[in-house]
Formats: structure tokens, sequence, C-alpha cells
């Protein structure tokens, strides 16, 4: 949550430094700036328009890296992946279900990785039957030229990590993807 704070401080800065360019950038978003005929900044998108959630997602969920795994974790002390999701999610207004194959019910289908987005969700097929839900990740970024993405997700064996859509385990498990974030 300090994490979020801090970037919405420096979507701040950037409409104060606006006065200084015309247009400010910033890894994830823009904030469009034009003058006025007495010099000051007229900002055209509305501030809270110009933030990616999916971005601020994903920049939330780095914080995690290295959160250990627990069955039904659904805290900053331990995480499965669905409650990884869930916990994440609920930060932007979003409630979703404990469970991944629910999760996978939820939002928008996304049939062609080439379109992910960050913030959007993956779900794979489990240990035991690989053609139904049993894990969930949130996409980091995608190569829109392949559809090939990494994503953020808590593994049983090393917490919460970046894994590749192209490693050999979840290449031969990927079901489908959900956009949660309009």
């Amino acid at each position: 949550m300090r994490r979020l704070a801090a970037i919405l401080l420096v979507l701040v800065a950037a409409s104060s430094a606006a006065a200084q360019s015309a247009t400010v950038r910033h890894r994830c978003w823009d904030i469009v700036v034009e003058r006025e005929a007495d010099d000051r900044p007229n900002v055209l998108v509305p501030m809270m328009e110009a933030v990616d959630s999916g971005a601020l997602l994903v920049t939330m969920a780095m914080d995690y890296l290295g959160t250990p795994y627990r069955y039904a974790g659904r805290t900053p002390k331990a995480f499965d992946c669905a409650g990884f999701a869930l916990y994440l999610y609920k930060h932007f207004g979003y409630s979703l279900p404990g469970w991944s194959g629910a999760q996978a019910r939820l939002g928008t289908v996304v049939s062609d990785t080439r379109n992910l987005r960050p913030g959007d969700l993956v779900f794979f097929g489990g240990r035991g039957n690989k053609k139904v839900v049993g894990h969930t990740g949130i996409v980091v970024d995608t190569d829109v030229s392949t559809g090939v993405f990494r994503f953020i997700h808590a593994s049983t064996g090393a917490g919460v990590i970046v894994s590749r859509s192209t490693e050999e385990y979840y290449s031969k498990r990927y079901l489908t993807a959900r956009r949660i974030f309009r």
C-alpha cells in the first residue's frame, strides 16, 4: 500500500513538472499537458484516468517477490496463487474468489496472448489434471509479436516469483487468460 501511495505522489509531482514541458512520461502511463494562452498548464487527461491500473498492480506485486507460499495464504506473510491475486486486486476495489477455478470464470476472455496486458490473469492446469484450472498468475509484460509473456505468481517451491510462459512446465499447462480491469 505504501508503494501505491508513493506512485500516486509521483503522479502529483509529474503534474507539477508538467508546467516545464508539454508531455510528462512515466514508465507505465502518460500525462498529457497543453499550455494555456497565459502559459498555465491545462491537464487534458484526469489524473486517475492517466494511471494504468494493471501496471500499478504489477508494480505493487513486485514488492512481494520472495514472499513464502502457503496453501490458502492470503496475506503478505504467505500467499497461495489465488490468494496473491485476490490480495492485490482487493486494493483496486475488486473482490476475487479465493481459488483459481472460480477466478478463471471472471472478467473478459483474452483469447490471443499477444493481446495480454499487465495485470491480466493467466491460468494453468494443475499438477493432477492439466486440463482443469489449478494455478493463477498475473501478467507482468508481453511480447506482442510472439505472445510470450512473463507473469508473477506464488509458486509452491519458491514463493512469489516471476516466470515465463515458455518455461516447459507452464507452456504445457496454459489454459486461458482473463482481463479484470476494463
